[in-house]
């Protein structure tokens, strides 16, 4: 609309740098709003949802499925998005991302929070696709989890008991709420089992029921960021080191290989004396690094505004390595250890080990490890 009005100014007009007869994409946007507003069938935008909802013709593309006041939401899906989500859950990986940042916040009301879940477009370079959205004040694990349940219920009602088959992946930013709820939905088992049960795979006493369940996966970029606060925290005169060390933690493809790797770790880093064992350790992770292709540069700064880390104890992979790094010999005796960063390990052992065997997807379907 606005390049239109601006067609239709005079070239001379135009020429002088006069646009007062074109009005402003602003102006357009504000007319728009107006519009919209008029158009409601109630001046209580909740109450307006709620009337659309009852006014529903079941439509294929008709999204709006169902309206709270609280706390306030709504739930967002069509028929179509059934179609897509069936396609692409059986073959490809579905995403569950959150936001706060779309809806502004009101006065006197707390954060809105965006819960999408997503697949991937079938054609690459395409935009990914969002097939259920949940605007909601009440960011918490049964909240989240009613999003993913009531999703799942209409494409049963649609698709037949077949399709409540899991996807084969999921991926989340590591948040406790998205993991909980994930794992409720689509394993069907809480946070803390379903982290033993893959426990249990990784390390070969599995069932062959173990296996019918889908890989929850923890974004690596989400992964690293929060690192990235960590090895601030914890190693701000090594940070290149550490970071290049944990770096090294998510290339691991066995849980053998995982555990070497912390052992080298924590001697490096947790020795406050150097001698030979930390010297020895200092080189098996120097020779994994560029067995991996990374290089040492102390040109990488770190970044703050990490994420919060999150602390998950009480699972196999905690005790697991709780169990190997009591077990490491440190460097005890001798000149001081320039690597020492006191707090890393113990750090890294608290929040990031408990979650270690979540596995890549760029992987086989259980193989990997920190992701």
């Amino acid at each position: 609309m606005y390049l239109e009005n601006l067609a239709k100014i005079d070239e001379a007009v135009m020429e002088s740098g006069c646009r007062d007869e074109g009005p402003t994409p602003q102006v357009l946007r504000n007319i728009s709003s107006e519009v919209r507003q008029k158009s409601r069938l109630h001046s209580n935008k909740l109450l307006s949802l709620q009337f659309m909802v009852q006014k529903r013709t079941n439509s294929p593309d008709e999204v709006l499925q169902k309206v709270f006041l609280h706390p306030k939401g709504v739930l967002l899906w069509s028929q179509r998005s059934f179609e897509i989500y069936q396609e692409r859950c059986r073959e490809d990986i579905v995403y569950l991302d959150a936001t706060g940042s779309i809806k502004k916040k009101e006065k006197g009301s707390p954060p809105f929070y965006v819960n999408e879940l997503v697949v991937r477009h079938p054609h690459k370079g395409s935009s990914p696709l969002p097939v259920a959205t949940y605007l909601t004040c009440d960011d918490t694990t049964a909240s989240v989890t009613y999003f993913l349940e009531a999703f799942l219920t209409d494409v049963a009602r649609a698709y037949g008991r077949q399709a409540m088959r899991s996807p084969l992946m999921l991926i989340c930013d590591g948040s406790v709420v998205l993991m909980q709820a994930i794992c409720l939905s689509f394993v069907k088992r809480n946070l803390h089992d379903t982290i033993n049960l893959y426990y249990r795979i990784s390390t070969g006493i599995a069932t062959k029921g173990d296996f019918e369940v889908p890989v929850l996966h923890r974004c690596l970029s989400h992964v690293m960021k929060n690192a990235k606060e960590m090895c601030r925290k914890n190693a701000p005169n090594h940070y290149n080191l550490a970071m290049h060390g944990f770096g090294l933690f998510t290339t691991a493809t066995t849980l053998e290989d995982l555990e070497d790797m912390v052992q080298s770790a924590t001697v490096v880093f947790s020795s406050p004396s150097s001698e030979a064992n930390v010297e020895k350790h200092f080189h098996n992770l120097q020779k994994w690094l560029q067995n991996k292709g990374i290089q040492l540069d102390d040109t990488a700064k770190p970044q703050s505004n990490a994420e919060d880390l999150q602390e998950f104890n009480g699972n196999k992979f905690g005790e697991h390595f709780r169990e190997v790094i009591s077990k490491v010999p440190l460097d005890i005796d001798g000149e001081p250890n320039p690597y020492f960063s006191k707090g890393l390990v113990s750090h890294i052992n608290k929040y990031f080990l408990p979650y270690a065997l979540f596995p890549d997807p760029t992987r086989s379907r259980y193989d990997g490890c920190l992701t």
